[in-house]
């Protein structure tokens, strides 16, 4: 039986989690280089500012170290900087992995990342059960194994937290489109704005042209429109 594997705790990698550590040994003297060697600053001041400093990075450490996505008999959960939060097995809806939009900004975050939905719609990510961290395939199996033998036998699909998971991931593909578009159309404005400077244009039109009123107008209209036709065509579909 898959849950007899339990209890399952993911962390931060320890390679990653040593490169952490190292820059925030590293940026501890520099934050605190102005502080100490800025002669008008008054003892106390100096004092209060460089223990604030050293107790922030410390607690860093300390918070990057415990940060898991945890699994027991009872429930999946997160613990986090701040507090943990659970969800008992039996009002777990569904346990996905997804693509990670942060994925096509930044090189280093991992392109699948995973998360659970619960019972009112909403859904936990589980840092560290990604595909920079783990093997998707073989901890999801896991994780949904143990999820279907744990959830009950009289466990069903609640049909009110579908609606509300399929609409707030209708929500969030909104956004995402939307700001994509809006990121798609900068340079077409851009070139909207030059017109003036190479044509002569009726003073409203070139008012209209503004730089100001290109952008300020343009680039949130641009978001507002794809992202409501997105969220309506995903909701047709539901």
């Amino acid at each position: 039986m898959s849950y007899e594997r339990l209890p399952l705790e993911y962390r931060m990698s320890s390679g990653r989690l040593r490169l952490l550590i190292t820059m925030i040994l590293l940026a501890t003297p520099a934050a605190l280089l102005p502080v100490l060697t800025i002669e008008e600053i008054p003892t106390g001041i100096r004092t209060v500012v460089s223990l604030a400093v050293v107790a922030l990075f410390g607690w860093l450490v300390y918070g990057s170290r415990r940060c898991a996505t945890t699994a027991d008999i009872k429930a999946i959960g997160v613990r986090g900087f701040f507090r943990r939060r659970r969800v008992a097995w039996e009002d777990v809806q569904d346990i996905r992995a997804e693509l990670n939009p942060a994925a096509a900004l930044q090189s280093a975050a991992p392109t699948y990342i995973t998360f659970v939905y619960g019972r009112d719609g909403r859904k936990l990510q589980l840092p560290y059960v990604d595909d920079q961290h783990v093997s998707m395939e073989r901890e999801m199996a896991l994780l949904l194994d143990i999820w279907t033998e744990l959830r009950g036998d009289d466990w069903a699909p609640d049909a009110r937290a579908a609606v509300l998971i399929d609409r707030r991931n209708a929500r969030q593909a909104a956004l995402l489109s939307g700001m994509s578009w809006a990121m798609l159309g900068f340079l077409p404005l851009i070139a909207i704005m030059l017109v003036p400077l190479f044509t002569d244009l009726p003073e409203g039109l070139e008012s209209l042209l503004s730089p100001w009123a290109v952008m300020g107008v343009g680039l949130p209209l641009i978001f507002v429109l794809t992202a409501l036709a997105s969220y309506r065509r995903s909701l047709r579909n539901l």
